[in-house]
């Protein structure tokens, strides 16, 4: 390797190192990917904070009482943890389309809840998204975010 070379090589890694905070920056910010991870620099300042991920059945667009199986429970569980890293990276469509596959309802929703550190107020606060799917004739899967608050 000629000296040019090495050289444009150890810069393009300068550039690099010195651009990837900034990036880091913007996924935490924009798509909540957890700061801890994706050696970002923003873990040191950061708490370790938890996803909640909730099903929801319907029928007739109405909530009904069904306890879920372990294997949809443990699917939940996984793809919290997947979502409380990588944030909006990770998408509930699969987790709904298990969930109306095992059971026999009309649609579901998912219910996320994400804590996060303010950083106006300097106060954790959460926020909850409701995401209801449903299936069609086709078994394809259809729907998506209907309603996104803070919780108080």
């Amino acid at each position: 390797m000629s000296f040019a070379a090495k050289r444009r090589l150890v810069l393009g890694l300068l550039v690099c190192i010195a651009v990837w905070p900034l990036a880091h920056r913007f996924l935490v910010a924009s798509l909540h990917v957890d700061p801890w991870r994706l050696g970002g620099w923003a873990m040191y300042c950061t708490p370790k904070l938890q996803v909640e991920v909730a099903l929801v059945p319907e029928r007739g667009g109405r909530p009904i009482d069904l306890e879920l199986p372990p294997e949809l429970r443990a699917s939940a569980n996984r793809f919290a943890s997947r979502r409380a890293v990588l944030g909006r990276f990770v998408r509930p469509v699969f987790l709904a389309r298990e969930a109306l596959d095992r059971l026999d309802v009309d649609s579901v929703v998912v219910t996320i809840q994400r804590d996060r550190l303010d950083p106006a107020t300097n106060r954790i606060v959460a926020t909850r998204e409701y995401l209801r799917y449903s299936m069609d004739e086709g078994r394809r899967v259809r729907g998506g975010r209907f309603s996104t608050r803070e919780v108080p």
